[in-house]
């Protein structure tokens, strides 16, 4: 069961990331090629990264020509919606639904594999943004992450609380909840517009004269 569970999560992910760098390419008047390169490195980015850093050997999309399938399917069908995605408000949702599941996809297998808080913490959330910060370089755009939205520590959040529920209420239970919180943050703090607050520099007078 746990099995399957992780192959669907891993499946809705890619094609939710798909669809947000194919988006973003789109945006940017790159080519067919361009696109479908973007919404690969967004959609299978992010598990590469897991599965270095998790020293499974070979990446699982490397070995997996469904991945690559659902990728191409995927980028050629935004292509053909367009504008469509973002009047429904999808790509927003997309990309959110590919941080939420990459996070916890990643944090069952890390907890199964037995990772200490710290290790669990980095390689689930470094898994979420991984994709999104890659796509984001290569449209030359300032990565998500670093911008003022709740992104990358609505992962966090998510996932620290997989990693104390788990153990009352069962693994995955403990996922379906923690993916659905990291959702829920994502949507309330962008349709509401809370972010982070800028760092700023004050203007010495010096500067000023």
């Amino acid at each position: 069961m746990q099995i399957n569970f992780i192959s669907i999560l891993e499946y809705i992910g890619i094609i939710s990331f798909a669809a947000s760098g194919a988006y973003v390419a789109m945006g940017k008047r790159m080519d067919i090629f361009g696109v479908l390169v973007v919404a690969t490195v967004t959609a299978l980015g992010g598990g590469i990264l897991r599965d270095v850093i998790m020293d499974v050997g070979v990446p699982i999309f490397f070995r997996s020509y469904v991945s690559i399938l659902l990728v191409l399917m995927t980028a050629a069908a935004v292509m053909l919606l367009g504008d469509r995605l973002r009047t429904l408000l999808l790509i927003p949702l997309f990309d959110t639904l590919g941080l939420a599941v990459f996070a916890i996809d990643t944090g069952v297998k890390a907890i199964q594999s037995g990772y200490s808080l710290t290790e669990f913490a980095f390689v689930s959330v470094i898994t979420a943004v991984g994709g999104g910060v890659l796509r984001d370089l290569l449209c030359q755009r300032v990565p998500v992450i670093l911008r003022r939205e709740i992104y990358a520590l609505a992962a966090l959040l998510g996932t620290v609380v997989l990693w104390f529920l788990h153990p009352y209420i069962g693994l995955m239970p403990a996922a379906y909840l923690s993916m659905g919180l990291i959702v829920a943050v994502r949507l309330v703090c962008a349709y509401f517009k809370i972010n982070l607050p800028i760092a700023k520099l004050k203007k010495s007078k010096q500067a000023n004269r």
